[in-house]
């Protein structure tokens, strides 16, 4: 008996070892090797700036996405109408942190930096020696280092003083002054002659801080949200004792928004701005990862339409880790790819530098992340006569498809200066066709507000001027914004000011109501409309199939949906429909709560 019983003991003990020991080989697993080479080599006392992922976002999940559905800013929700045929008005990604594993993990850290709702995760500070006390906890999933960047200025020694061409005499709205040939390179001018300027289209700058808005370009601007992701805080110019100073930043909204005529304009001086300080300057550009993509959340819920980044993540700044390679920009490993793709799925439509590493021979690149999406706009860097400057980054990405998307001036940009009110200097940088290009796709959307991001991405590639062969010097070309605004046009638009108002129907024993929609028709058709289709889907629904309810005549511009509960929501949309059939892009439209 006595041996039996020291066998059960035996296999017990050799059981709970195992059991500890697969618990500690997993808890460890969830620490990255990168992360863990890095506690080797600095030690447990020191400091560490970390990613903590989580393995879900909590109970509720569905009741969670109604609530964030019914707050959504007005301007998002009308982004995501237009892109609701990729991706559901509302999915797991826009759902927030779960709070108790944040208080859980807090306790451990020495402050929190950023929370990610696309990423499921916080990026924090902490001492290595709590690193394994985190990943002990079972809602952890993983833990990882947030990088720090080095973004490189180009190199100018590798560029030649350039005579800028002779401006064309063909009479413009307005005077460019320096700045025409940026501008005319791209054809903007053209679509500025027709009175468009990207009135109504609301920009994200994600760059360095920002400041001397008083300079006389940049006074019209109607800037309508701030934020230091780097010091967390609204002010994105320079503060004592801060870190970071707004020189690039300024520059590259100078680029896209400036308006002085004789000296400087801009190809989208008429948008709205938002501005994101994502980059700590006081150490030669210092970029950390998790502050973009914070900004770039922060842009989603603003309603911003398009993000213009001058900014880009591949060569580590310090302490001797190994950056990204080659093979990591493959549209889906860097972070902030990761990012851009989840806003791309939002609608937000991203132009990103791609980058002033210079040339590379396939398999090998030398584009920075973001800019390896598929889903973000890389624009690349060429001089004003045309050519590709040497210090523009080229592709092919990792998995084989061409990089940089489209190119725009990136020597001897015309801007301001940051040292007074009426001074100007010339730059170079992917940094500044960048924003030359985000200022070409917002005056595509405010002359075709009903297009998608992706839409606005074939127009671009689809005109540029080397789209019948592009290759991984100029992707497809310069861009052609009066082309690229006109492409593919329907000759029937939707119709306008379509809007949703719930009224109650009182009866005796229960009450419904009732959804009465309105349109108006858009005088900018250029063929008699038949008739209006209207079509419904559920909020709720997990698909993105639109039932059609209604056909009406051209003279009808209301129409009530009837027998609804209080519970349910319909997202609809209407278009207009031609005598042959032919039928408009759709304009979105739902009641909210």
């Amino acid at each position: 008996m006595k041996f039996r019983k020291r066998i059960k003991i035996f296999i017990a003990v050799t059981l709970a070892f195992f059991v500890v020991s697969s618990v500690r080989s997993n808890t460890e697993e969830k620490i990255s090797a990168n992360l863990k080479m890095m506690i080797q080599k600095q030690g447990e006392q020191s400091r560490f700036t970390i990613w903590i992922f989580f393995k879900d976002k909590g109970h509720d999940l569905d009741k969670k996405m109604q609530a964030v559905q019914s707050s959504l800013n007005p301007r998002a929700l009308k982004r995501r109408l237009r892109h609701l045929k990729y991706t559901p008005l509302v999915d797991e990604y826009d759902v927030p942190v779960e709070e108790k594993y944040i208080q859980s993990v807090q306790s451990h850290t020495i402050r929190i930096r950023h929370r990610s709702r696309w990423l499921n995760a916080v990026s924090a500070e902490a001492y290595g020696y709590a690193l394994q006390r985190i990943a002990d906890l079972a809602l952890v999933k993983k833990v990882d280092r947030v990088r720090s960047f080095h973004f490189r200025e180009p190199d100018l020694t590798q560029t030649q003083s350039i005579e800028k061409p002779s401006l064309i005499t063909e009479p413009h709205a307005f005077d460019y002054g320096p700045s025409f040939n940026q501008l005319n390179q791209i054809n903007v001018p053209a679509l500025h002659d027709l009175g468009y300027s990207g009135k109504g289209v609301l920009i994200c700058m994600l760059d360095t801080g920002f400041k001397n808005f008083t300079h006389q370009a940049l006074d019209h601007l109607d800037i309508q949200a701030t934020w230091d992701f780097v010091n967390d805080d609204p002010n994105v110019f320079d503060e004592e004792g801060q870190m970071g100073v707004g020189n690039h930043g300024t520059q590259t909204l100078g680029t896209i928004g400036g308006y002085h005529p004789g000296e400087l304009i801009g190809p989208a001086y008429g948008a709205s701005y938002i501005l994101g300080k994502t980059e700590n300057t006081d150490w030669e550009r210092h970029i950390e990862e998790d502050h973009w993509v914070a900004g770039a959340e922060w842009a989603d819920d603003l309603g911003a339409d398009v993000i213009s980044s001058s900014l880009g993540y591949r060569y580590e700044f310090s302490h001797g880790e190994e950056g990204y390679t080659s093979e990591d920009m493959d549209g889906e490993t860097a972070i902030t790819t990761r990012g851009a793709n989840i806003a791309a799925s939002r609608g937000i439509l991203i132009v990103n530098s791609a980058g002033n590493e210079g040339p590379a021979s396939p398999p090998d690149n030398t584009i920075i992340a973001p800019s390896d999406s598929s889903n973000v706009i890389a624009a690349g860097a060429v001089d004003p006569r045309g050519m590709r400057v040497d210090f523009s980054s080229m592709g092919p990405t990792a998995d084989g498809r061409i990089k940089p998307d489209v190119m725009a001036q990136g020597s001897n940009v015309y801007t301001v200066e940051i040292g007074g009110s009426s001074i100007y200097d010339s730059v170079a940088g992917t940094s500044f066709s960048c924003p030359l290009t985000a200022g070409v796709t917002a005056l595509i959307l405010e002359i075709n507000p009903t297009w998608t991001n992706y839409d606005i991405m074939d127009a671009i590639k689809s005109t540029a001027d080397n789209s019948s062969s592009p290759n991984n010097q100029y992707g497809w070309g310069i861009v052609d914004a009066y082309g690229a605004a006109f492409y593919g046009v329907k000759k029937i638009f939707p119709p306008q000011s379509f809007a949703v108002q719930r009224i109650p129907n009182n009866y005796i024993f229960f009450m419904q109501f009732v959804d009465h929609l309105t349109w108006s028709a858009n005088p900018g058709n250029e063929i008699p409309v038949a008739s209006y289709r209207i079509y419904e889907i559920r909020s709720d629904s997990q698909d993105n199939d639109f039932v059609l309810i209604a056909e009406l005549d051209s003279q009808t511009f209301t129409y009530d949906r009837r027998g609804l509960f209080f519970e349910e929501t319909y997202i609809y949309k209407i278009t207009s429909v031609s005598e042959s059939g032919e039928e408009s892009d759709p304009v979105y439209a739902t009641y909210n709560q």
